[in-house]
């Protein structure tokens, strides 16, 4: 760096470090304009992991077993012993009635359903008032499963028949029950695996029809 006379255009003398000084701001901007490039591409590589992550899946055996498989792939087809696990579990939470919990059941109920679907019965349970009336019955419920049929299974689709006893039970009066046989039927559909359908599977149709008393 130097300084100059406008006329003759000559220098004056020079500045040691002025070289020095000019490089380092240039290396300070340079490291600057790094470490935010940086700081966004780890911002983009964590979204991309929680969007993409893997779940921690349990499969079930067709025994009752369970195994916690954390580098199950997405395309990870999905066995008959989660398909069962998860029709189980939907019936009991959709169907296994207890006026204390009937808000947390439904609400996991419905998020294993398809988005359509979902909203549909929302809007069902709303317009009939079916958690305020549930909240005043002040009973719970017991299901047993009896048999499991596999009716049709397609590339995208598995439709079963499950077939229970559900029994009411008063909780002012446990000795007050009410026992019925039921024939429930759901078609789930398969879906790629991801945070919310760690099972890869949603429920796209389900309807129960009473057999009789047990």
């Amino acid at each position: 760096m130097y300084f100059n006379n406008s006329k003759n255009n000559k220098r004056f003398f020079y500045e040691i470090w002025g070289d020095l000084n000019a490089q380092n701001t240039t290396l300070k901007i340079v490291i600057v304009l790094m470490a935010v490039i940086t700081s966004i591409a780890l911002f983009t590589a964590y979204f991309t992991y929680r969007i993409n992550r893997v779940p921690i899946v349990i499969r079930v055996s067709k025994a009752g077993g369970a195994k916690v498989l954390r580098d199950l792939p997405f395309n990870n087809r999905v066995g008959m012993g989660e398909i069962v696990y998860f029709s189980k579990t939907f019936i009991r939470e959709f169907t296994g009635f207890n006026s204390i919990t009937i808000k947390t059941q439904l609400s996991r109920a419905l998020n294993k359903m398809g988005k359509s679907y979902g909203e549909s019965t929302l809007k069902m349970i709303i317009g009939e008032k079916f958690i305020q009336k549930m909240e005043k019955a002040n009973i719970s419920s017991e299901i047993k499963y009896k048999k499991i049929k596999l009716i049709r299974q397609t590339v995208n689709h598995d439709e079963l028949k499950l077939y229970i006893i559900r029994t009411i039970i008063s909780n002012a009066d446990s000795s007050v029950e009410s026992s019925a046989a039921y024939e429930d039927k759901l078609i789930l559909k398969r879906i790629k695996r991801s945070i919310q359908y760690p099972f890869g599977l949603e429920v796209v149709y389900f309807n129960t029809l009473k057999l009789g008393g047990a």
